[in-house]
C-alpha cells in the first residue's frame, strides 16, 4: 500500500512540474519561437504562422511607403489575410523570376523582458525584407508572448514598417 501512495506521490509531483513547465517562458524559448516563426515564414507555412496567434491577437501598425504614413489596427483574421497575401506576392516573385529572385527575410531581436510569473514576454524585434542586396522593408516592433499547454501564442502588439521603392 505504501508504495503504491508513493508512486502516486511521485506521479502527481511530475505531473505538476510538467504542467509548470508548460505554461513557463524562457528567453532560450522565446529565441526558439522566433527560429521556428522565420522557418515557417520561410517556408511559406500559413497555418504554422496563423496558428501560433492567440485567438485576441490584436497588431497595431503604422505603415510608412514614401513620405505617407498609414495607421491600422488587425485582429487575427486580418494580420492572417494579409500574412497569405504576403505568402503569395513571395511565391509570385520567385515563379516569374523562374527562382532568381527571391525575397529574404531577417530579425534581430532586440530584448526580451520576461513578466516575474515567467508566463508573458515583451519581445522587440527589429526585421528586414531584401531582394538580393537591396533593402525593401523593415520593421520595429514589439510584442506579447505567452505560454500555455507547451505553446506560445502571439497576442499582437505594435510595429512600425517602412517599405522602400524604386
Amino acid at each position: 500500500m505504501i508504495k503504491k501512495l508513493l508512486v502516486l506521490l511521485v506521479l502527481c509531483i511530475a505531473g505538476a512540474v510538467a504542467y509548470d513547465h508548460g505554461r513557463t517562458l524562457s528567453e532560450a524559448d522565446v529565441r526558439a519561437y522566433y527560429a521556428d516563426q522565420l522557418q515557417a515564414y520561410r517556408g511559406s507555412d500559413e497555418q504554422a504562422l496563423c496558428g501560433s496567434m492567440a485567438e485576441d491577437f490584436s497588431l497595431r501598425v503604422v505603415a510608412r511607403v514614401g513620405g505617407a504614413s498609414e495607421r491600422s489596427t488587425m485582429d487575427k483574421a486580418a494580420a492572417c489575410e494579409q500574412l497569405k497575401e504576403t505568402m503569395r506576392l513571395m511565391d509570385v516573385v520567385a515563379e516569374r523570376s523562374r527562382g532568381l529572385l527571391s525575397i529574404d527575410v531577417a530579425y534581430d531581436i532586440r530584448s526580451i523582458r520576461i513578466s516575474p510569473d515567467r508566463r508573458r514576454a515583451t519581445v522587440e524585434v527589429t526585421s528586414t525584407a531584401k531582394v538580393g542586396e537591396r533593402l525593401i522593408a523593415r520593421s520595429r516592433s514589439s510584442e506579447e508572448l505567452s505560454r500555455a499547454f507547451w505553446r506560445i501564442r502571439s497576442h499582437g502588439g505594435e510595429s512600425q514598417a517602412w517599405a522602400y521603392g524604386g
